[in-house]
């Protein structure tokens, strides 16, 4: 079984979960596309782990469809997670037994290559050579890795990992990092669901911001860092003038002078090159005029933040 780079993986339409009064997944309109690292991104309690379990069928949904692999879930679920490797929450395993025997009970439930892979998928996370030792001596940062060499098993097409880098360190999360695009550079798909936004922008392709269930915004790491418009800097002869010509353009919004020779803008049209010629074209020295990057976390708290403030207009 393949598929296509463009082809959608999982699928959500108006999702919703509820626990009693409790929304926690709210009207989630998803879709994660094949090949690629996505980030489920949100805070702890955003409702990022009850989406994953409706995913798998763990969680029954209150309203709303789930599609997996092409396949209805609850309905097809069988093969809606045939080729799907999951950890939720901390993987758990017979502690008093080695790492090498808990993949060993797993691939007995699976296919007949499933034994067949645990070495190699052992080597794959590092833990060849600490296989054979009992799970309750390894570190947290050893039992993550050995839940994705469970995941393995049985050649995912998708890999969804719950929090994959809670509790390590830096040398920790620099490892699963690594893997996780390995598993991209192969063709996989792999979900990641987490808090540490640092680790999405550094790990992910694609991202979803949820915050208290809602999907806030979704697209790759570089349209969320963007936001509404491309934001430039302009430094010049004279910022007064230059905010004169850019009133007069359109596309050109929320200008800021800065300095007598340096001014901020944002383009919801048009681009630098075009705003660079007509400042020129006006007589305006222009001498240098780039884009700031933006972190993913100053956008993320940018759009958490104007939710605040909507919720509260409505209240």
């Amino acid at each position: 079984m393949t598929l296509e780079h463009t082809q959608i993986l999982v699928e959500t339409q108006r999702l919703t979960k509820r626990f009693g009064a409790r929304t926690a997944v709210d009207h989630v309109d998803l879709q994660i596309p094949s090949g690629v690292a996505f980030g489920l991104l949100g805070p702890n309690g955003a409702g990022k782990t009850t989406l994953i379990r409706t995913l798998l069928g763990l969680t029954r949904v209150t309203a709303g469809n789930v599609r997996v692999m092409g396949h209805a879930v609850p309905g097809d679920l069988q093969r809606a997670l045939a080729r799907v490797g999951a950890v939720v929450e901390e993987p758990r395993f017979h502690s008093h037994l080695s790492g090498r025997e808990n993949l060993r009970i797993i691939a007995a439930l699976l296919d007949d290559d499933a034994e067949r892979r645990i070495p190699d998928v052992l080597q794959r996370v590092g833990l060849a050579a600490r296989a054979d030792e009992r799970v309750s001596g390894y570190s947290l940062g050893m039992r993550q890795r050995l839940g994705i060499a469970r995941c393995l098993l049985n050649d995912p097409l998708l890999l969804i990992l719950d929090e994959p880098m809670n509790g390590l360190d830096p040398a920790g999360m620099q490892e699963v990092r690594v893997l996780i695009r390995s598993f991209v550079d192969e063709g996989r798909t792999v979900l990641i669901s987490s808090h540490l936004l640092d680790e999405v922008e550094k790990t992910c392709d694609m991202c979803a911001i949820i915050d208290r269930g809602r999907l806030i915004r979704q697209g790759s790491i570089e349209e969320l860092r963007g936001g509404a418009g491309t934001q430039v800097v302009i430094e010049c002869d004279d910022s007064q003038k230059a905010r004169r010509l850019m009133l007069t353009l359109p596309w050109v919004t929320s200008i800021n002078i800065d300095g007598p020779d340096v001014i901020t803008c944002t383009l919801t049209g048009g681009s630098a090159a075009e705003l660079n010629r007509s400042l020129v074209y006006a007589g305006v020295a222009v001498s240098r005029i780039d884009r700031p990057r933006v972190s993913l976390e100053e956008r993320f708290l940018d759009m958490t933040t104007r939710l605040e403030r909507s919720e509260e207009a409505i209240a």
